[in-house]
């Protein structure tokens, strides 16, 4: 009976960590071609999608992938990062998010700057008296 709950657990505990780096890698598709534009994260991304869904085609399930070496070393580095003796995420993992996510939009909006003191929306000047507001003044 133990046995039987033991690779049930193993079981669910592969397809929730599966459909969790599926879902990851098309997340950091988005995050890497609209917030970082950083080429190589979407790139990365795009590789690991690919993988994980046409390796379940090829070999018919995602069962088959559990018992690959490589899978073996994922859930190690996984559990690893997660469950660091060092950086415990069960507590961290909330206050980090919300501390990137701050030091990310604070270097997207003020980061690229020129130090010019200039507002962040185009200004335009208006010539007085001219019906259209795009044209300058010519002074």
């Amino acid at each position: 009976m133990l046995g039987k709950s033991r690779l049930q657990f193993i079981k669910d505990y592969n397809n929730r960590l599966f459909n969790w780096l599926v879902g990851f890698s098309l997340v950091m598709v988005v995050v890497g071609r609209f917030i970082l534009k950083f080429f190589l994260v979407e790139a990365a991304a795009w590789i690991l999608f690919i993988f994980l869904e046409t390796y379940t085609r090829i070999f018919w399930s995602p069962e088959s992938l559990y018992y690959n070496p490589v899978w073996h070393l994922v859930v190690t580095v996984w559990e690893n990062v997660v469950y660091s003796p060092v950086l415990d995420l069960d507590r961290w993992a909330i206050p980090l998010a919300w501390v990137s996510l701050t030091l990310l939009l604070f270097w997207r909006c003020y980061g690229k700057r020129k130090c010019s003191g200039g507002a962040l929306l185009p200004v335009y000047a208006f010539q007085t008296g001219s019906s259209n507001p795009r044209v300058r003044r010519s002074d």
